[in-house]
């Protein structure tokens, strides 16, 4: 069995998946969605992506959900990236030390 990843990075991955979720499954009118997660050894970071084939884009400027997986990957020291491109799906992928 693999080591567990410290509470606080275990408990914002799931609320960072949750709430990527919520976008294909209330507003971009998503057929599937993927989750992906994956410890990277080499430099201690879990690797959280949510995408979908929604053809409405989230946006960090209109979505308070968004706003706040930004603040909280942050508050661990790392990051949430966006790609939503009109039509084509989202793609949020974060980085947590």
């Amino acid at each position: 069995m693999a080591a567990r990843l410290p509470e606080h990075v275990e408990g914002s991955a799931y609320y960072i998946v949750a709430e990527a979720l919520t976008n294909p499954a209330k507003h971009a009118r998503a057929s599937a969605a993927t989750v992906t997660v994956e410890v990277d050894a080499r430099d201690a970071v879990l690797r959280v992506a949510v995408c979908d084939d929604g053809a409405v884009g989230a946006d960090f400027a209109r979505c308070t959900g968004l706003v706040g997986l930004k603040d909280r990957a942050a508050a661990l020291g790392g990051r949430i990236v966006r790609q939503s491109p009109r039509g084509a799906g989202t793609s949020l992928r974060a980085g947590l030390p």
